[in-house]
Formats: C-alpha cells, sequence, structure tokens
C-alpha cells in the first residue's frame, strides 16, 4: 500500500476515468516527420506509459493549415493522421494509460520559419518572434472552428480518449478573448461574451462531432504575465463565463505565461529560478469556483510535491512532464515507495525545450534514454562480464560506471579528490544554479544501486593500472580552464571563473569579466560576485549575454543580472591586461575599449586534460576518452558520451 494518499487514486474526467492524477501535458518533441508522428514519438509516450503516468496529452497537432507553430508541428487537419493515432494509443493503453491530443492554433504566435502565415483576430503584431499577423476573416474563422470539431472527431476514430484545447500561452483561443488583442467590431469582438464566441463554437461544434462520451478539456493561462494578455483577474471572468455560460468541457488544465514576450514566455517551461508548483495557488481559487475537475502544472518534479497540492486541495490532478523525461518511471518507482531511486528533474531546460527550440529532437541531460527509446529503453547486457576501471567521478565517469555497472560489469570508479560531481561542485555554487547540484546525488544514488565500487582521494597512476589490470579503462580526467593567447593573463590581478566559485583568491572591488561566448560561467560569476558586493562588468564576445543559454533560462538569468546592477558590455572581446586595466576590442571594428579592474576574471571556458592520457595510452592501448578530457562541451554531452560508451562495452 503507498503513502501517497491521493497521487495513486483514480480521477474521472468527462467519460475518462484517469488509473492515478499524474500526466504529462502536451509539449513539442519534434519526432515529427512530415507532419506526422514517428516510431520514436510513440516509443517516448510508451515508455512514460509503462513507467505509471496516468494520462498522456500528446502535443500540440494543428487543426488548420494555418497551425503550423513550428516547421515541426504535427499536421491534424486530414484523415491521414488517424493510422497514427490508432498506433499512439495501442502504445500506451497496454499500460493502462490513456491518452488525449491537443487541438492547437497559434493565430499569431508562430516561429517566423516561412511554415504558415500569422492570423489572428486583429492585427497586433507579436514582439517575440516579431511576426505581423493577417486579421481573420468571418469565413476563415468558421473553416478554424470546424477544423478543431473535425480534428477532434479523428481523435475519437483513432480510438484515442479525449482531445484538449489548447487556450494558454496567447495562442488563438486567448487572442480572442483578450480585449487588448482583440480590436475586432463584429460579434467575435467587444464585450467578453462576444470575444468568447470563437471558444464557444469551438467547444459546441466538437461536442455536436464526438458526443458526450469522449473528454474535452481545455489548457489555458491563469496569467500572462504580459500587458496585452489577461490577468488573473480577468482570467477568473473568463473562466467562470466558460463553466456557467458555455458549458462542455470536462476539466481545465491551468498554466500560465504568454508566448508573446520574452519575459512571459519563461513560464511555459519554467527553469529552477522559478519555484515548484508556483501555479497551485492560482489553480485552488480557480477549483473552488468551477464544476469539474482543475489540472494544474509547472515545475511539480517530485512526487511529494504533487502528493502536496493534491492533499491540499489546490488541483484534482498534477502535471510531472519533465519529472518524467527525465525519469519516466518516477510513477511505478513512488507508488512502490522508492524514493530514492527516482532521478529529479532539476529544471535545466538544456535538452527538452532547449533542443525543441532549436529543432531538434528533445533528450535530458540526466537521462539519455530520453529521445532513444527504441534503441536503450531496454539496457541489454553484456554478453562478457569485464573489469572496468572509470578514472574521474564527474558527470560524464560517473554515468559511465553506473550503465557498466548496470550490464553486469565489475566497475571500480576513482576519483582523485574526496567528492565527486567534477564541475558542477562549482555550478551549484551559482546565485539560482543551487538545484543543479542535485545531478550529483542523482548518479550518487545510482551509483549504489548498481554497486559501483567508488574510491575517492585517489590519483590513478600506470602503477595502479598495473596493479587493477582492468579489461576497459575509461578515462574522464575532465578538464582545466583555458587561457587565450593574450598579453598579461600572467598579471597578479588576473583570474578565472574557477578560482572565483573556489574562493581560493584575493577579488577585488571592481571585477571585470571577460566572458568567450555567452554561456553559463561568465553570467554566473557575475551573479556570484555582485551578490558578495562587488561592482561588476561582465564584457562578452558574443552578440549578447547569454547567447549559448537556453532562452527561458537566459532571459531569467539576463533580468536577474540587471536587477544585481551587472553592467554588461556585449560584443567586445580581450585584447590585452595591464595593472589595473583590462582591454577589450570590438569583434566588428576592431575598436579599443580600456576598462579599470581591480581584478579581471576569464570565463573562457575549458582546455582538455591530456596529460594523464598521454601517459596511460603508452601502456594500455585499452583506454577510451570521454567528456571534457576528450572535448569540452557541457554536461549533456558528457553525460551522453558516458552513457554511450559504457553501453558498447
Amino acid at each position: 500500500m503507498t503513502a501517497f494518499k491521493y497521487l495513486f487514486t483514480p480521477q474521472k474526467l468527462g467519460a475518462t476515468t484517469v488509473k492515478n492524477r499524474i500526466f504529462s501535458t502536451g509539449h513539442m518533441t519534434t519526432y515529427v516527420e512530415n507532419g506526422l508522428p514517428t516510431d520514436q514519438l510513440i516509443a517516448y509516450h510508451q515508455e512514460r506509459a509503462k513507467g505509471g503516468a496516468g494520462l498522456i496529452i500528446v502535443e500540440a497537432n494543428a487543426v488548420h493549415s494555418t497551425a503550423a507553430f513550428t516547421s515541426n508541428t504535427i499536421s491534424a487537419f486530414t484523415d491521414e493522421i488517424i493510422p497514427h493515432y490508432r498506433k499512439m494509443g495501442a502504445a500506451v493503453h497496454e499500460y493502462g494509460c490513456k491518452m488525449f491530443i491537443q487541438l492547437f492554433h497559434p493565430g499569431r504566435e508562430i516561429f517566423p520559419s516561412g511554415t504558415s502565415v500569422a492570423v489572428a483576430p486583429s492585427m497586433v503584431p507579436t514582439d517575440r518572434f516579431g511576426v505581423m499577423p493577417k486579421a481573420l476573416e468571418k469565413e476563415e474563422i468558421k473553416e478554424i472552428v470546424n477544423g478543431y470539431a473535425e480534428t477532434a472527431l479523428r481523435v475519437k476514430k483513432g480510438g484515442l480518449d479525449g482531445a484538449e484545447i489548447v487556450a494558454s500561452h496567447g495562442y488563438l483561443a486567448s487572442q480572442f478573448w483578450s480585449p487588448r488583442l482583440n480590436l475586432r467590431e463584429d460579434e467575435y469582438g467587444g464585450p467578453l461574451e462576444n470575444r468568447l464566441r470563437f471558444l464557444k463554437e469551438v467547444i459546441h461544434t466538437i461536442r455536436e462531432k464526438t458526443g458526450p462520451d469522449f473528454t474535452v478539456g481545455i489548457r489555458l493561462s491563469v496569467d500572462d504575465f504580459e500587458k496585452e494578455g489577461s490577468t488573473f483577474d480577468e482570467v477568473l471572468d473568463i473562466i467562470r463565463f466558460i463553466d456557467r455560460d458555455i458549458g462542455g468541457l470536462d476539466y481545465f488544465n491551468l498554466i500560465g505565461g504568454s508566448s508573446a514576450t520574452l519575459a512571459s514566455s519563461v513560464f511555459i517551461v519554467p527553469p529552477a529560478t522559478i519555484p515548484p508548483a508556483h501555479f497551485a495557488p492560482y489553480a485552488a481559487k480557480i477549483r473552488e469556483m468551477v464544476s469539474v475537475p482543475v489540472m494544474v502544472g509547472s515545475r511539480i518534479n517530485d512526487p511529494v510535491i504533487g502528493e502536496k497540492v493534491l492533499a491540499n486541495g489546490q488541483a484534482d490532478m498534477v502535471a510531472m512532464t519533465r519529472a518524467m523525461i527525465c525519469d519516466p518511471h518516477m510513477p511505478n518507482k513512488a507508488l512502490r515507495e522508492e524514493l530514492d531511486r527516482i532521478r529529479v528533474c532539476i529544471g535545466c531546460n538544456q535538452a527538452c525545450i532547449g533542443h525543441m527550440h532549436d529543432n531538434i529532437p528533445i533528450s535530458c541531460i540526466q537521462n539519455p534514454v530520453t529521445g532513444r527509446e527504441i534503441v536503450y529503453s531496454i539496457m541489454s547486457k553484456a554478453k562478457k562480464r569485464k573489469k572496468v576501471v572509470v578514472v574521474g567521478g564527474g558527470p560524464a565517469g560517473m554515468k559511465a560506471a553506473v550503465i557498466a555497472a548496470e550490464r553486469g560489469h565489475y566497475v571500480t570508479l576513482f576519483e582523485k579528490s574526496g567528492e565527486l560531481g567534477g564541475q558542477v561542485k562549482l555550478a551549484r555554487k551559482i546565485p539560482t544554479r543551487e538545484e543543479f547540484g542535485e545531478l550529483v546525488p542523482n548518479l550518487k544514488r545510482e551509483l549504489d544501486l548498481f554497486r559501483v565500487n567508488v574510491i575517492l582521494n585517489k590519483e590513478v597512476t600506470n602503477e595502479l593500472l598495473k596493479k587493477e589490470q582492468p579489461d576497459e579503462i575509461i578515462l574522464a580526467a575532465g578538464g582545466k580552464p583555458f587561457y587565450p593567447q593574450v598579453e598579461g593573463l600572467d598579471l597578479p590581478h588576473v583570474m578565472n571563473t574557477w578560482d572565483v566559485l573556489e574562493g581560493t583568491k584575493d577579488i577585488g572591488h571592481k571585477v571585470v569579466i571577460a566572458d568567450w561566448k555567452g554561456d553559463m560561467p561568465g553570467i554566473g560569476a557575475a551573479l556570484y560576485l555582485a551578490e558578495k558586493g562587488h561592482v561588476v562588468e561582465l564584457v562578452t564576445s558574443s552578440v549578447h549575454a547569454g547567447y549559448s543559454l537556453q532562452q527561458y533560462v537566459r532571459d531569467m538569468l539576463l533580468g536577474q543580472l540587471y536587477m544585481s546592477g551587472v553592467t554588461v558590455t556585449p560584443q567586445y572581446k580581450i585584447y590585452k591586461c595591464e595593472p589595473g586595466k583590462a582591454i577589450f576590442t570590438n569583434i566588428y571594428t576592431g575598436q579599443v575599449h580600456k576598462k579599470d579592474a581591480d581584478t579581471l576574471v576569464l570565463a573562457y571556458g575549458n582546455i582538455q586534460n591530456v596529460s594523464l592520457y598521454d601517459e596511460i595510452k603508452k601502456n594500455f592501448p585499452n583506454v577510451k576518452r570521454i567528456g571534457d578530457c576528450m572535448v569540452p562541451r557541457t554536461v549533456e554531452e558528457a553525460i551522453l558520451e558516458g552513457f554511450e560508451h559504457a553501453a558498447s562495452i
């Protein structure tokens, strides 16, 4: 019997009974080809159904030819989609999981990729994408309304359990109900009743097509957090009208934010800077006034948090989408009370929404199986058990050790320091990045689970390896800070970001940070030093600070830089260092710019540690480099490289 009183009780949503209160929200995966779901998309959702999810809501399905959000949006406006629905349903129903489909039209909110003409109630542009939409004509409105209904009917014909109208994040339905975006003077504009006419027609037409034995819900933002969108008070009026005067819905799925601006879009997939379950209090107020179940999401990354939301009466179901991207078997582990086996999402956004924004298939930096389920969902045992030595206890080495041991090898991991974690130990010292450090205990638990022999405070030498006689050596010795070929970097007031975060050197009051490529070390060191009272200027050779970071993470951090008083100077590269000075040149014009600096901090990335590799390979040809000691990259590549190599031996 599980200790979770609420999380694993069934929930009725209209004609559908869901076995538990955990669901995965619609999120774009890029597992789409020619507008249709791929086998990888089916395998991805099947793994989460197998892992215990009660309900999976499949990503944006375009209800009309004008509804292509990106070039990888599922096209659901023809009957060609129906066989794919049947395949998806068969894959998840096998595990008692229900599946709904998102009925989607973004309106003006489309990526400017040439995939679709943006349409909207009125000609009001979107700041984030810089798109000017075409005002919808009445005939087009009727066509789109019918598109929603026809697509819902296809979902039903495909054997799936329900459909969800997407009105969240400033998409088409909410553009109609916002008085600042809907400037129409016909029956679709003006008072609230008219502005909700579009949604009313969508709901009623869907019901006419699908009947009462089909679940229909709506996803909406409790607050758009942008001046042209809807406020919470306005949303309360909208929801009250929908529930009492329109009807026809079986649930409200609540989220927040809008796609319209950089500041408001961070709430679409909120990074770790935003507290867990931050929309639950909004949901609680809505739940008190509506007649159907309320679902809520946003950073509910732990079953204990989900249970608390339900126990507090704030919602009837909790979205744990990224939690199941990171660990698809989280629900079953929680049901068995194996909480110490759950790999907890750290809200980094790098490989999930970060990949989607780069138009590549999503994954997870902690869980490389995500997006590779067809190959790795069942980890094969090794044909021959080998003695494997892993050198280095950073993320790459830890993941390699875990996978090698999971496959049946005898694994010993050597770490020369007294603590595992590599550079993550530094990253977690950055303000707002503390949760990123949870990556290390996640991996430690996996090392314990698969009984990896971990030896700390032990430097690996040729002599030690001769004694161990391993069949395979995996070298994950990491990197070290890179110093570019710049005059004056040997001066005493010059240091690197490792020195700053380790606290090994005295730092002057006025600090200039020379940032190479607009990633986390430069911004992180700036926030860290500003918090300690230093006067900080971040000078980056990128077009703007945070250029290499995932958009939502970047935008939250840039806001924090400004609030912390950090001066940001983009498009300047370090040229020379003199006592008390840092000299930069413009990346376009070469113009020289001198800055006074008590301390110059270099955020210029890392260079691979090759000395140990060069020493070992002379005597041990069975050595394989992974992670930063191969080529310095991000944690994602390090973990993936460790995973894939260990899966191959």
